[in-house]
């Protein structure tokens, strides 16, 4: 019978425990819940409490987007400009403004002397103190019937140039001349027509014999003509060499504003006060410096750079925004004789003023944000172009050879490796270069804004008519 009993309390001791263990975990696991409804209950009264502030922010954002939407097919690097119709910048209306370009550089070149300005440009190649040698690579583009006219891409550039250094009395330190680098060079009836008044350099089959070869493919014929257009530079003693393409279009201050950044960042910095002439450091050389990136490869995405960029902007914006906004809220005309600004300064008003100006700042920011982002990177930067101070050296990206300035000393060793190496689709000739850069560990800069616009809406290298015509349009300074 005890026996009996104490099994019977045995097993009632152990339900009794495991009822207990069942309710404590129960009870646990009810501690995250009762915390989630309750913290979603009292933001829930929050919202609602707040509910006209959360409704004019968003009414803030839904206009801001709408006006944007509005001017997309207004602003081609913007995240909102593919939702534009691609007929909203037509074939004729990137025709027309080339038209109106290669018009004027023709009435330019007409008020010239042909022989005194080539005459001029070719004693200047016989000098050995020559500021700039530039090159400008060129190819004649044979467009389909759809294009009626001339493209004059070498006619604009070539008048642009001389236009831009005789405005800086600089037309005795270039050297600017034609690199016809065509498969059949007699055939480049505008590089020969310009040839009149700018040296003309030719490539000929002799000089490279798979020049025109079938089997060779338009990455490595880039590759080929490039180091033929350097090697014709370098034999002109000078301080920097410039290779360009011949639809690079030079702004009307890069030989200001490269001037200045040259003198100020590159031969020279600025230390304890005074100006130091900087020696070369053969652990970091300056290998080259890029005058022009494509706009669309310029968003903050691209870049670790370029997203740091926008961080920056976004703060500078959304701090200036937050402090006007403190000064006319919290300050008020002083109503005495004497004027000027008196605040509340009660602890109450300063700890909820903190907290609005906290609230404040955050949704500025976040506001900006978006809007800078959405609109894009080229716009902001096209401002620093309002002053050759505001211009920067940045670091380079692998992309592109529109326009880049070199150091004749790091030419030899370029030239020698890109002959020794095979341009692809997959290694095309920009990538090459950044690969020689890294195993020299040479130094790349990007001036920032461009100081030359590809104009080029015909590629020659693919052959073909470029996709997004608003950026040729709604050129930047293609003054």
């Amino acid at each position: 019978m005890s026996k009996m009993m104490t099994d019977y309390a045995n097993r009632t001791n152990t339900i009794r425990l495991r009822r207990n263990k069942y309710q404590s975990i129960k009870a646990i696991i009810k501690i995250p819940i009762r915390c989630a409804v309750s913290t979603t209950q009292i933001l829930a009264r929050k919202l609602w409490h707040h509910r006209k502030y959360i409704g004019k922010t968003l009414l803030l954002y839904l206009v801001t987007i709408l006006c944007l939407y509005a001017v997309r097919c207004q602003l081609p690097y913007s995240k909102l400009y593919k939702y534009c119709s691609n007929d909203a910048i037509s074939f004729a209306a990137v025709k027309e403004v080339n038209d109106q370009r290669l018009l004027e550089a023709r009435e330019y070149l007409s008020t010239l002397d042909a022989s005194k300005t080539k005459i001029q440009y070719l004693q200047n190649g016989d000098s050995n103190k020559l500021r700039y040698v530039i090159g400008v690579v060129s190819v004649a583009r044979r467009t389909d019937v759809t294009y009626k006219g001339q493209l004059g891409y070498l006619t604009q550039v070539m008048s642009k140039l001389h236009k831009v250094t005789v405005d800086n009395g600089a037309t005795s330190d270039i050297f600017p001349f034609i690199c016809n680098v065509d498969s059949n060079p007699g055939n480049h009836a505008e590089a020969l027509e310009l040839g009149t008044f700018f040296p003309n350099v030719t490539k000929s089959y002799s000089e490279n014999v798979s020049a025109g070869h079938p089997t060779i493919t338009s990455r490595e014929q880039e590759k080929q003509d490039y180091v033929f257009c350097l090697e014709t530079a370098l034999k002109y003693k000078s301080d920097y060499v410039i290779l360009i393409q011949d639809d690079a279009y030079p702004t009307e201050s890069f030989y200001e504003v490269l001037e200045h950044l040259l003198k100020t960042k590159v031969e020279t910095q600025i230390q304890r006060g005074e100006r130091v002439t900087m020696v070369t450091n053969n652990e970091r050389r300056l290998g080259w410096i890029k005058l022009n990136i494509p706009n669309s490869a310029t968003n903050y995405h691209r870049n670790w750079f370029f997203f740091i960029q926008w961080i920056c902007l976004t703060a500078v914006i959304a701090g200036i925004s937050c402090l006007i906004f403190h000064l006319c809220k919290e300050c008020k005309p002083l109503k005495s004789v004497h004027p000027g600004l008196y605040c509340s300064s009660t602890d109450k008003r300063k700890r909820t003023g903190y907290i609005s100006s906290s609230l404040m700042l955050l949704k500025t920011f976040v506001y900006v944000l978006l809007v800078v982002w959405i609109i894009g990177r080229p716009y902001y930067m096209k401002l620093r172009a309002t002053s050759p101070y505001f211009y920067a050296l940045e670091p380079g990206t692998s992309c592109c050879l529109v326009a880049v300035l070199y150091q004749p000393s790091t030419l030899p060793g370029l030239i020698n490796y890109l002959q020794k190496t095979t341009c692809t689709k997959q290694l095309p000739l920009d990538f090459a270069l950044d690969r020689y850069r890294i195993e020299k560990n040479l130094k790349q800069y990007l001036v920032t804004p461009n100081l030359f616009n590809h104009i080029g809406f015909y590629s020659a290298l693919n052959k073909r008519f470029n996709r997004n015509g608003a950026e040729f349009v709604h050129m930047f300074d293609s003054s």
